[in-house]
């Protein structure tokens, strides 16, 4: 009976741990699990993207261990462990059967909303900054965000844009040619680039150049690091939207089979940005100058990060 049973086990370590090569290219958060001697068994992962990512576990069986049926946890770095399941009869191995699912994104912010950001420009510049309109809820019927909240500066010359705060580059766009012959109203089909902040905060710049990006997947920037050039827009204007915002941990595992129905997993926020004029909330149509000073650039930074930069200077 003792060998069956460990057989049995065996069995489920397979079926839930093997992917197919395919599937294991396809995915980018694997987890694996590790029978000890002791008869514990261990759960690791490997994530082959920067930034964080939220993973689930669902046991659908579970024996001779105490351990919950559910577990979910915020995972950053490339590998790491999951979770441990202890036997509670030392004697026996344990059984199990589970799932895994992940999504995109911190599921656990702390939110700071009192951090003060720049202004995506040079210092010294003015710039009109507007209020972006929500284009699924404009021209598809979706429903708008209960927190929406996203920016944008209209020029008729190109300028260079710069981030807001230290982070790490977890999307990056770089696909779309300047369409030089079609006057539209908007286009989906702008290069981007999304930032996750030490906080579990994101920001969002959409409309640049294509091969104009400075910075690439998984690299650092700091407040003020260039990030790229802006395209040019119908022939006429060069646009930025940017946006600074959340994820909202119950609805980052939510699908929709339409853009009508579906709900973003973003909670938007109207952040503090450091002016000229000091720190203010940004009032649409209105113009700003963009400044800082060290202490804004250097807030986040490590020891080692602040001697390099003064050593660059």
């Amino acid at each position: 009976m003792k060998n069956h049973y460990q057989l049995i086990t065996s069995i489920i370590l397979i079926v839930v741990s093997c992917a197919t090569p395919l599937q294991a290219q396809d995915r980018t958060v694997e987890v694996t699990s590790v029978r000890n001697d002791n008869k514990s068994v261990d759960f690791f992962y490997t994530k082959n993207k920067p930034g964080s990512y939220t993973v689930k576990m669902e046991f659908n069986s579970l024996s001779n261990t105490s351990t919950s049926l559910h577990h979910e946890q915020v995972v950053e770095g490339n590998s790491g462990r999951l979770l441990s399941l202890k036997p509670t009869n030392g004697e026996l191995g344990i059984g199990y059967g589970y799932k895994t699912s992940y999504a995109f994104g911190n599921s656990e912010p702390k939110v700071d909303r009192l951090f003060q950001y720049l202004l995506p420009f040079k210092k010294g510049t003015q710039i009109t900054i507007y209020e972006s309109s929500n284009l699924n809820e404009k021209y598809f019927g979706a429903e708008k965000p209960e927190s929406w909240k996203s920016y944008s500066t209209n020029s008729k010359t190109v300028d260079s844009v710069f981030a807001m705060r230290k982070g790490i580059v977890v999307n990056l766009k770089n696909e779309f040619q300047n369409d030089t012959i079609t006057k539209m109203l908007y286009t989906s089909k702008t290069n981007s680039i999304q930032i996750e902040h030490e906080d579990g905060t994101y920001a969002s710049y959409s409309g640049f150049k294509k091969d104009s990006f400075k910075v690439k997947l998984g690299d650092i920037v700091y407040p003020n690091t260039m990030l790229g050039t802006l395209a040019n827009f119908n022939n006429e204007n060069y646009i930025l939207h940017f946006s600074i915002y959340y994820f909202d941990k119950n609805r980052m595992f939510e699908s929709s089979k339409s853009l009508r129905a579906s709900k973003t997993p973003h909670v938007y926020l109207t952040p503090y940005f450091y002016t000229a004029a000091g720190a203010i909330k940004i009032i649409p149509k209105n113009s700003f100058t963009v400044d800082y000073n060290e202490s804004i650039i250097t807030k986040e930074m490590s020891k080692r990060e602040i001697k390099q930069l003064l050593k660059n200077k």
